[in-house]
């Protein structure tokens, strides 16, 4: 897929999928194995896989699934977040995934800004950051890029207090009254 449209316009969502990691703990006599996010994958192709599990790799004693049928939209008023992750020192796609009873977890939700992520996580979510794939990090560059519109520092204004015949500022008051 392409960053911008044959209309010449950049496009606000991008199809992914989620791969899921399973690796199991022969060590861990508490549990059989950890579920982790190993990875986005972006593109038409991992947007038409469907959102169950497809085993895509297996080890001894390691499994590799891949969820997709997921799709990143990009918001103007998350711009400043998008900027954010990309001056980070390593840009991150963020899975936010629902965890079931027996510890398993299943991706519900794909985003590219911090702020969202960190909203979930306030709330206790689990969510994975991996590395944001090169064609998603071209696509928000190129959406920052043309959305992004830094706000402008402001310098705040002091008020001049011997010209508005205001009392003077509290930390003054005190010193006048000693001398």
């Amino acid at each position: 897929m392409t960053s911008i449209t044959a209309n010449g316009v950049l496009p606000t969502e991008f199809p992914v999928a989620v791969v899921l990691c399973y690796r199991q703990t022969p060590d861990n006599p508490w549990q059989e194995g950890s579920w982790a996010v190993d990875g986005i994958v972006a593109g038409q192709q991992a947007g038409d896989v469907r959102q169950e599990r497809v085993l895509i790799h297996s080890a001894a004693d390691t499994r590799l699934y891949l969820c997709g049928g997921f799709t990143v939209q990009l918001y103007r008023d998350e711009a400043e977040s998008y900027y954010q992750n990309l001056m980070a020192e390593k840009p991150a796609a963020f899975a936010i995934c629902e965890r079931g009873d027996n510890g398993e977890i299943t991706p519900r939700q794909v985003t590219l800004s911090y702020a969202e992520a960190t909203s979930y996580m306030e709330m206790e979510e689990d969510v994975y950051n991996v590395a944001l794939p090169p064609e998603l990090y071209r696509w928000l560059e190129q959406y920052v890029l043309e959305h992004y519109v830094p706000e402008k520092k402001k310098k705040r204004k002091r008020e001049d207090w011997k010209k508005n015949d205001a009392p003077p500022p509290r930390h003054l008051r005190h010193e006048a009254r000693r001398g």
